[in-house]
């Protein structure tokens, strides 16, 4: 990736140096931006499986230390919460995980939530990248049939999500050619 951002979520000395008025820029813009917004940071979509926006302090995370998918590129990850676990599956904005990262995102979601451990996918907002990866995990862990349901549950809890035609591509693709067996049962829905 062109900005360099490490798994664990930080930027390497050089990245700082040479992006550092973009990398600034868009933390201060997403900041502003939650403040004149209505919505909230984060939304539990269904018990323990939370949608959001970059969580830029501690008090902007959900409830229960989650463990954290993070989808952006483009942002650094402000503290440590590295007690349930950090995955970052690096993406633009207006793009989408490819099919075979949102397969990396689930299972290691999936093997989180057999430990009982909260789930907080987030990207900049909650609207588009981190939506596509929450669709996949909901078709997973079998609360929904396939993603299209997945993002009708989302976005009645959710309501200014906006999956484009490339997060669409990427979970058409990730449903057909997926790795991850459907959970069945009615212990599996949450």
């Amino acid at each position: 990736m062109l900005l360099g951002k490490n798994t664990d979520g930080s930027f390497p000395i050089w990245s700082l140096i040479m992006f550092s008025p973009y990398l600034y820029f868009v933390q201060g813009f997403s900041v502003l931006r939650r403040l004149k917004s209505r919505e909230d940071p984060y939304t539990e979509v269904v018990n323990g499986l939370f949608v959001g926006g970059w969580p830029s302090s501690p008090e902007k995370m959900p409830p229960g230390s989650p463990a954290v998918v993070d989808c952006t590129c483009e942002f650094p990850r402000v503290f440590s919460n590295s007690r349930n676990g950090y995955l970052c599956v690096p993406t633009w904005d207006t793009r989408s995980p490819d099919p075979g990262a949102i397969e990396s995102a689930v299972r290691w979601a999936c093997r989180k939530r057999t430990q009982n451990i909260p789930i907080f996918v987030h990207c900049a907002y909650g609207h588009g990248r981190s939506v596509a990866v929450m669709c996949a995990l909901l078709v997973a862990l079998g609360v929904v049939d396939d993603w299209k349901n997945a993002e009708k549950l989302i976005r009645d809890k959710r309501p200014y999500i906006r999956l484009n035609a490339l997060h669409r591509k990427a979970l058409e693709e990730w449903s057909k050619n997926r790795l991850s067996p459907p959970k069945t049962g009615s212990n599996s829905r949450h």
